[in-house]
């Protein structure tokens, strides 16, 4: 064998190496392209949800505080009637209700006056003699039992008697005799005789400050039966505080005082024979002060300060009936 005939058995063998080399391969590539093609398909993933965030959780809302509503007034409660040792015996109800009526001053006491360009334009005995008689009517069409100490322009005790016997009387030419004691228990004594179950005393004030002005009340407190006085003063005080509330005046709420006064007071020794019943003294406005004595003499004045006095009566004896 020569050199060129071993050469070419050489290429032969190689060829056929390399046929049965790709031969194999390609076997070999279409068994897993045959088991690719008919092995189950991999299933496919569910995809994770995408989560929707959960609302956040409802929150209600703190209401703001509401707007308070206005409470109603307390009403002023209506005292009840306190027994006293003595006192209820002696206004033991009989079924008359007695108003004393006092109009304060008269005939020669002109009592407070207002001047205007030197001359007097009003006169306190007048009005409270007005206002008393208006008051009496009201009343006696409620029912009430009603006397008064003076009906007309006069002193109570124009005669000038002794009448409290301590051997005084007013001087002649003096003095108005109403400013004397004399006068004053001559009007307790009609009080006392009528047996009232009320004194009612009317006033009104007056000052030479003439800014000086509004209402006040007056009650004694040394009495057995003070605590009725005090009962019938807060009710006047109230009605009076209403009335010029629901007419529209502005009046100065001088309040409730305790005094002295004769007609109300309590006894002096050889002096004064004290009042039998509960009472007050009541000073309606200011005469000298020119807003208030316009107010009293206007129509409406009349209807407010004889009305007050009327329903602090008549709430009075819804209380303590005669």
């Amino acid at each position: 064998m020569n050199w060129r005939q071993g050469r070419q058995e050489d290429v032969a063998r190689g060829a056929m190496i390399l046929l049965v080399s790709l031969g194999i391969a390609a076997v070999i590539i279409a068994v897993r392209l045959g088991s690719q093609q008919f092995a189950p398909p991999l299933p496919t993933a569910t995809p994770v949800p995408t989560m929707t965030p959960s609302p956040p959780p409802s929150v209600t809302p703190i209401p703001l505080a509401p707007t308070p509503t206005p409470r109603p007034e307390t009403p002023t409660p209506t005292p009840a009637p306190v027994a006293v040792a003595g006192v209820d015996e002696l206004y033991a109800q009989d079924g008359r209700n007695i108003v004393c009526i006092d109009p304060g001053h008269g005939g020669e006491d002109l009592g407070n006056v207002r001047v205007e360009n030197g001359r007097i334009t009003l006169q306190e005995k007048d009005v409270v003699l007005e206002h008393s008689l208006m008051l009496a009517e009201r009343l006696h069409k409620k029912g009430f039992e009603v006397v008064l100490t003076r009906e007309t322009d006069t002193e109570v005790n124009p005669s000038n008697e002794d009448v409290n016997g301590d051997g005084t009387v007013a001087p002649e030419g003096g003095p108005a005799r109403t400013e004397q004691i004399d006068d004053l228990q001559a009007r307790v004594n009609i009080c006392n005789l009528a047996a009232a179950d009320l004194l009612v005393s009317v006033h009104y004030n007056g000052a030479e400050n003439k800014f000086l002005s509004g209402f006040e009340v007056w009650f004694n407190d040394e009495r057995e039966f003070s605590g009725r006085s005090e009962a019938f003063a807060t009710f006047m005080h109230e009605a009076l505080q209403q009335g010029f509330a629901d007419a529209g005046y502005d009046a100065v709420d001088r309040g409730i005082g305790i005094e002295d006064h004769v007609v109300t007071g309590p006894e002096r020794p050889g002096e004064l024979v004290p009042s039998e019943m509960p009472g007050a003294v009541i000073e309606g406005l200011f005469l000298s002060n020119a807003d208030d004595a316009a107010f009293i003499q206007s129509d409406i004045g009349d209807e407010t300060l004889v009305g007050a006095y009327e329903a602090a009566i008549t709430r009075y004896f819804s209380v303590y009936p005669g």
